[in-house]
């Protein structure tokens, strides 16, 4: 334990996130879950048809390490993938009847060791305790930093080329940067 705070706030919440994981990773193994499992099942639940690109966001994981979390639930069939209408080529991952059944289950567990977490927590703390992870994860993710904004940022750049060529003009490109040493 720690005689005085550590170095900041960030590092603090990354501590008491690394220590959470550490008691669900305990309790969700009798499911045979792992956090980042039973985080996208909790939001494959609330978000129904979701590609894996979207799912991979959605829970903060690359597009190339989904497979590694999907494929023993489609095994156990736990989640179900199929084909989009609109897009041969995106596949929609579902969760089946047996996958709500485990989440329900998970999710009670879940609860208890939120429950055991916070016990010392009183209403008003723990209230003020929520809207300051809130604002923060909104500002996070609103930042010019997050990985949502740069794509966004991206995204637009392209809709404003995109928009200057269907007008038939061309983008003005600037010649590239000499370097200091060719400057001379």
């Amino acid at each position: 334990m720690y005689k005085g705070r550590p170095v900041g706030t960030i590092y603090l919440l990354k501590r008491a996130e690394l220590a959470v994981r550490s008691c669900m990773e305990v309790a969700l193994a009798k499911f045979d879950l792992t956090p980042a499992q039973f985080l996208m099942l909790f939001r494959m639940r609330d978000c129904t048809d979701l590609s894996a690109a979207a799912l991979a966001r959605e829970i903060g994981v690359r597009p190339q390490s989904l497979i590694a979390l999907i494929a023993p639930l489609e095994r156990r069939g736990i989640l179900e993938r199929e084909p989009s209408q609109n897009h041969r080529r995106i596949l929609h991952n579902r969760i089946t009847p047996a996958g709500k059944k485990l989440l329900a289950n998970a999710l009670r567990v879940a609860a208890q060791v939120e429950g055991d977490l916070l016990a010392s927590v009183d209403g008003r703390s723990l209230t003020t305790l929520q809207d300051t992870l809130t604002l923060l994860w909104e500002r996070a993710e609103a930042h010019e930093l997050h990985p949502g904004a740069i794509r966004a940022k991206a995204e637009e750049v392209m809709r404003s080329q995109l928009a200057v060529r269907r007008r038939g003009s061309r983008p003005v490109l600037r010649p590239p940067m000499r370097r200091l040493r060719d400057a001379d």
